[in-house]
């Protein structure tokens, strides 16, 4: 049951809740917005605008992803007639494909260019009379529609991942040569594979979704952590982190922690990072990113800590291949980034990045949980409940 917290959430991530691509007028709103809400609540308030150009790194991607799929079908036939080169084929789609889908940083390098497209990242700050711990509450506020629903695109994505690896497979046991697939398995396998490659090289992107779940009802949630964190301890830097540009690759979170590498160094920050929360289930924890690196071991021992003791149902799980989140530039910073979101495939997750991504897929009594469970969390890093917490006068709203 919805109680009067998890309505006062709803109205909130409602009035969020409209298409707001990065660099769109939906964008330039939001961001007023953002910033108003958290001048009256008395946070010192500022905007930090950036430009970018994605058009070089789309145009790399599509060439990849566009590559690899005639190589993946181009390796199918040959599983039979010449299965040493069908493997080293598929190897090197894997190890490009490795590279991209996992994030490295090194791809960071990419995103610095200015270019025509403009944001701003929204920072509201409160800081102890002598702050030596920062913590960061973070979500994103822009959104995007693409052309392809996110079942679709999970399953192009697994698709490839399976036709590469299938190719690889069966040119394995041509050469080993203790059993003979059939004839028609390795193109089969190859064609499929590349067609999934395809079907992503193609995929555009807009601004129709409103980005209920993806991202307002997230904002939402920071906003009224925000408004319940009164007071905070003489020693923490407390920062409210809107982000621009997350579903341009991350951009935002990348040009913040460039903006401020001096200002929160490793082993004294961490941050709290809310996307996808809202969505009706049960609430999760992204705790891992590409090959099983761990985002937060710290953060996340609290987190579940506190949870047990709530009773709170959490699930953990890995952050899917080729799939973006602003904790990951926190992560490759050496900084503990946990991310809390919600749900499971059902309708509101099906429909994230499409027009059908409305407020009204959220769940009031899956954001008060979250909304609480995020609470107890930050308390136990404060070490005082937000209602015990007696300190210095707040700084004066300076930016």
């Amino acid at each position: 049951m919805t109680g009067a917290a998890g309505q006062r959430l709803l109205a909130s991530a409602a009035a969020l809740a409209f298409p707001r691509r990065a660099g769109s007028e939906g964008s330039r709103r939001v961001v007023d917005l953002l910033a108003a809400r958290l001048d009256e609540l008395g946070y010192a308030v500022w905007k930090e605008d950036f430009s970018y150009d994605l058009r070089p790194v789309e145009r790399i991607l599509r060439r990849v992803l566009g590559g690899g799929a005639c190589l993946v079908a181009a390796a199918g036939p040959l599983t039979v007639r010449s299965p040493v080169w069908s493997m080293l084929l598929a190897a090197a789609v894997l190890m490009v494909g490795g590279l991209v889908l996992g994030w490295s940083p090194w791809l960071e390098r990419f995103y610095r260019r200015s270019g025509p497209t403009r944001t701003a990242n929204v920072v509201g700050r409160r800081r102890g009379a002598d702050p030596r711990r920062r913590l960061i509450l973070m979500a994103h506020h822009d959104s995007k529609s693409q052309s392809l629903a996110l079942p679709a695109r999970m399953s192009a994505t697994l698709g490839a991942l399976l036709g590469v690896l299938g190719v690889a497979v069966a040119a394995g046991i041509e050469i080993g040569g203790r059993w003979i697939p059939p004839f028609w398995l390795g193109p089969v396998v190859g064609f499929l594979g590349g067609l999934s490659l395809l079907a992503l090289a193609t995929m555009t992107t807009g601004n129709a979704s409103p980005g209920g779940v993806d991202n307002a009802g997230s904002l939402a949630i920071v906003l009224e952590l925000a408004a319940r964190i009164r007071t905070i301890p003489s020693d923490l830097e407390l920062v409210v982190l809107f982000t621009g540009a997350e579903e341009d690759h991350m951009v935002g979170a990348m040009r913040w922690l460039d903006r401020h590498a001096d200002e929160f160094p490793v082993g004294s920050t961490q941050c709290l990072n809310f996307d996808g929360a809202g969505s009706p289930g049960r609430e999760v924890l992204i705790t891992r990113f590409g090959l099983g690196r761990p985002f937060a071991p710290g953060l996340e021992r609290i987190a579940l800590e506190c949870a047990r003791e709530m009773q709170l149902p959490v699930r953990r799980i890995v952050m899917a291949p080729a799939v973006g989140i602003d904790a990951i530039p926190f992560a490759h910073r050496g900084i503990e980034c946990l991310s809390f979101s919600s749900g499971s495939l059902g309708r509101a997750t099906a429909a994230v990045h499409s027009a059908g991504d409305r407020a009204e897929n959220l769940d009031g009594a899956t954001m008060e949980s979250i909304v609480d469970h995020a609470q107890a969390v930050v308390e136990r890093l404060m070490g005082a409940s937000f209602s015990s917490i007696i300190d210095d006068p707040i700084q004066p709203r300076e930016a």
